[in-house]
């Protein structure tokens, strides 16, 4: 985690965060930056998460959508963060791109 003043929640989901695949890490952030319930939006994000996707994912690649209703774990936490405040919605997603990057800048992908 980088960020210091993390509230519980955003503390327990991001440890529950850091234990999911490579791929659904992906397909989490894509979730949430496509949301209505979550404030923070980013097109260009949002299109650079799908990109990697694309690479990381042949399903994907076919089909150039998620089915969310495959990946209920994923929708379980998608949910956490709409019941959180804005900033604590804000600082889990810094989380997490934070996370993405770390592992891509690494090379660990799964």
């Amino acid at each position: 985690m980088i960020l210091k003043n993390n509230s519980e929640k955003v503390i327990k989901l991001v440890k529950y965060y850091e234990t999911l695949e490579f791929t659904d890490k992906l397909r989490l952030a894509i979730n949430i930056f496509e949301s209505d319930y979550i404030k923070i939006k980013s097109d260009k994000m949002l299109d650079l998460l799908k990109q990697i996707l694309r690479i990381v994912d042949t399903n994907y690649n076919k089909y150039g959508m998620i089915n969310f209703l495959e990946y209920r774990h994923l929708l379980l936490i998608s949910a956490q963060v709409m019941e959180m405040t804005e900033k604590e919605q804000s600082m889990f997603v810094y989380e997490i791109l934070y996370d993405l990057y770390k592992i891509i800048s690494t090379n660990k992908i799964d």
